[in-house]
């Protein structure tokens, strides 16, 4: 990241990254062992969002140890070169860390279910199944301690 980015240049940076990432890389921690796993996401200005359903080793890990990081990045081109130190990879990434919460307001949780849609389909205009609602969880983790990251030899 550059130390001379305006704080507008800065938003900018993160909007796009969360507009073009397909994936969230999410890290937690369970007796001092790594867990990484990928998510689906949507994000606003202030929260990412996550589902999964209520069973499974994610919950699991985040009911004891709610501290977590995230990883999103999009690009992903490789070039190379007939020197092999000349390699480089055209990427950008956003990199945070925060507490996965737990969503239980049920508004909340159908905004945050839709903000997960309107990533991947441009729309938050889905109907959702109560039963299948009844047993997914939402978390969300606060959009506030990111850094971004790019290689600018190729943007």
């Amino acid at each position: 990241m550059d130390d001379n980015c305006s704080a507008e240049e800065l938003v900018s940076r993160v909007k796009i990254i969360l507009k073009n990432a397909n994936f969230c890389h999410l890290g937690m921690c369970r007796s001092n062992m790594p867990y990484v796993v990928t998510v689906n996401f949507g994000y606003d200005d202030n929260y990412i969002y996550f589902h999964t359903s209520q069973k499974g080793k994610k919950n699991e890990i985040i009911k004891e140890n709610p501290n977590v990081c995230f990883e999103l990045n999009y690009g992903g081109e490789v070039y190379s070169n007939k020197n092999a130190c000349n390699w480089g990879t055209k990427f950008r990434s956003l990199i945070g860390e925060g507490k996965a919460e737990l969503i239980e307001d049920e508004v909340i949780k159908n905004n945050a279910l839709a903000e997960i849609m309107k990533k991947y389909s441009g729309s938050k205009d889905h109907e959702f199944n109560e039963h299948v609602l009844s047993h997914t969880y939402v978390y969300r983790i606060r959009l506030n301690n990111a850094t971004v990251s790019q290689n600018k030899m190729y943007w």
